[in-house]
This record gives structure tokens, sequence and C-alpha cells, in this order.
């Protein structure tokens, strides 16, 4: 019986062996897939972002939040597998090398300054760089278990911030305690039973075996200083962002150094979503255009919370009567009041965002530039959600069009 066992883990040992001297190809496959899914997902995410502020009334900041985090992750995973790739690349070179020059340096060859030290041969080197690799392509690993555990913590957070409809902040309150007791809990030297169980999972002696082979505070520099090396990328992936942050008006930058891609139809990709306001061409021709108006499901909050809490402000402002959605939105054309109405729900072709249209009435404007200005009124929430307060955004929407 002896023997056989040991027969079979003989068996296993020279199949596992195998495979190690092997994993090179699957390696590389997977590392050149993943990549080629990475590159393509960042707008996504961006998409995804919007659409949960927009049709799903998720506040800016936890919109915002998710679309950090979910680009860390996807270019804390672009580094790792670029790396990966970069050395796979450096060590097919130097497996080619060996192979054409197996003896390595002749130092008898070399000039009479250099012939004295001693080099690396070129089989060693491979060895060495085969190590390097197979470590660097097992990191993500550990770090893909993190992440999961961390991205589902954090969905049923704000599952919780949308159901129960609580201020960010308290959210915020809760993430951080738990965080706490969970750092806690980890620092307690105690021994049981839920942490027995726990260091025999994948992920836990994952990270036992980088941190004693490899040092524990070298693996947590290397892992931060990845980390750092994303946040040039990740401040690419949430650029203009905050256009989208329908409670507040534009910046300095945004209002002087407007896209065009913003405001009008035929410079904007199809299947993207437009941030406010949406003409269908900077040129109009013509007596009559359509101007599109992006929906934002907490709208229906702000109408609720004006009407029932805010109507003596309204008037002090000169505000008509809120009964939809549109009805927070002002429209100026040169700086004088037009009239919109008969606004009629709709959702873009290619992007399917939902909008509200009218027309827009230009046959008393003479040819040339003008300008559209849009204000918007909202109830703005408390730290607690206890109070509301009157904003009015006078600069929400601004940008200009020639008519012909």
């Amino acid at each position: 019986m002896e023997l056989l066992t040991d027969e079979k883990q003989k068996q296993e040992q020279e199949w596992l062996e195998q495979l190690q001297r092997n994993s090179w190809e699957p390696e590389v496959i997977i590392s050149g897939i993943i990549l080629a899914f990475i590159f393509a997902f960042p707008a996504q995410v961006y998409e995804f972002a919007i659409r949960i502020i927009q049709d799903y009334g998720l506040k800016y900041l936890g919109a915002w939040l998710v679309l950090i985090y979910i680009s860390q992750v996807i270019n804390v995973f672009k580094i790792f597998f670029i790396l990966h790739l970069g050395l796979r690349f450096a060590w097919a070179g130097l497996l080619g090398l060996s192979y054409a020059f197996p003896r390595g340096v002749i130092n008898e060859n070399l000039f009479k300054n250099a012939r004295h030290y001693t080099y690396s041969r070129p089989s060693d080197m491979v060895l060495k760089l085969e190590r390097i690799c197979s470590m660097t392509f097992a990191f993500p690993l550990m770090l893909g278990i993190v992440f999961i555990v961390i991205s589902c913590y954090l969905s049923l957070l704000l599952l919780i911030h949308k159901v129960f409809n609580l201020n960010f902040f308290v959210i915020y309150l809760i993430f951080l305690v738990s965080v706490m007791a969970f750092s806690a809990l980890a620092l307690i030297n105690k021994k049981s039973k839920v942490r027995a169980k726990f260091a025999r999972t994948i992920f836990s002696s994952v990270q036992a075996i980088y941190q004693s082979n490899l040092g524990k505070w070298s693996i947590i520099s290397y892992t931060f200083f990845i980390i750092f090396l994303t946040f040039p990328f990740v401040r690419i992936d949430i650029r203009d962002f905050s256009l989208y942050f329908h409670e507040t008006d534009l910046n300095e930058d945004q209002l002087e150094w407007p896209n065009k891609a913003w405001y009008f139809d035929s410079h904007k990709e199809a299947d993207k979503r437009f941030p406010r306001v949406l003409l269908p061409a900077e040129e109009i021709s013509g007596k009559f255009t359509v101007v599109s108006l992006a929906h934002f499901a907490e709208d229906q909050e702000f109408v609720q919370a004006l009407n029932t809490y805010h109507q003596y402000n309204l008037d002090t402002l000169g505000w008509k009567k809120i009964q939809l959605p549109t009805d927070l939105y002002r429209f100026y054309v040169n700086d004088s009041l037009i009239s919109l109405s008969g606004w009629k729900k709709t959702r873009m072709a290619a992007s399917n965002q939902r909008v509200y249209q009218s027309i827009l009435d230009l046959s008393t404007l003479p040819a040339g530039a003008h300008e559209v200005r849009v204000e918007k009124v909202l109830a703005r929430q408390s730290i607690l959600n206890l109070t509301t307060e009157v904003r009015l955004r006078k600069n929400w929407a601004k940008f200009s069009f020639i008519k012909r």
C-alpha cells in the first residue's frame, strides 16, 4: 500500500513539474486575452457610472467612487499583465540566447579590461527570469480575491444607500467603522477556529507564500507602488465626469473651454450619453430645432421636495409652479428667457439614454452666433438628510450655436 502511495505521489510530482515547465504558454495566452478585454473595458465602466446616476438616481458621489474604484482595479491588473508580458518577451530573448550560445561568455575573446569578471550563464538567467515571470503572473490572483470581496461589500453598501435613501455620509461612516473593526480583528493574535480555517484559503495561503519568501514589507510596498502607478490612468478615465454632477454649475474651465461633443449631436459619438443639453448640430438652418434635455432620476425627488417645503422660496426666485422634472429648468437665449413647452419623453437610438425633447423657436433670431444658458433649481439635502435647502444653478449649461 505504501509503495502504491509513493508511486502516486511521484507521478503527481512529475505531472506538476511538467506543468510548471510548460506554464509559459497559457501565461502568455491568458495575459494577452485579459489585456485585450481590459483596454476596452474603461469606456463601459464610464457609461455604467453615468447610467446609475441618470437612470437609477444614485448620488453623484457614489457613482464617482464606483468609477474611481473600478478604474483603479482595472489599471492595477493592466499594469501587472503588461509587466508580465514584457518579462516574458525578455525571457524568450534570453531563451534564444541560451540556445545560440550555450557556453555563455568566452572571457578570452573580450577586451582586456573585461576579461577578469565573472558573468552570468544564459541558462541561469533564463531560470531566474522564469521564476520572476511565474511570480508576477500569480500575484494578481491574490489581489483579485481581495478586490472581489471588497466589490461585493461596496455593492451591498450602495444597495443599502439606494433602498433606504441614506445620506452618503452615513454610508461612508458604516464603511469606515467596518474597515476599522476588520483591521482590529486582523491584529488580534489570539488563535481561533475561524482564523485557522481562513488560513487554509487560497487567498491567505498565497499571501503567506509571498510574504514568507519575499518579505512582508516588500510585498506591501510593491502593492502600494503599483497602485500609485495607476493614478495618472485613473485621472484620464474619470475626465469630465463632473459634468454629470447635475446638482452643480459648470466649473470655470468647462464654461471657458466647452467641448462641442457635450452639446451637439453631430460632434458626439452615437453610442455615448450627453451630460446636460443637446442640439442636433452647431450650425442650424431653419426656424426651429429640437432641443434635448438629459433625464436624471433624482429630479423627481427635487420636484417633491420643492413643492412640499419650498414653495415660498420658488416664489421669491420668480419660478413658475413645478409639476414636472422639466419645470426645474429655465432656458435663456442671449440672456432672454424663452418658453419651452410640450416636452416629450423619448430615448436616444444608439445609447438608449432617456431624454426630454422640445422645439426651440429660432424664427426671431438673426443669422449669426447665439448663446444658450440653462438654469436649474433644486433641493439639496443636508448631511444627515434632515433638511433640504433650495439651490439655484445659473450656469447649469452654457454654449453657443450658429444660425444660418
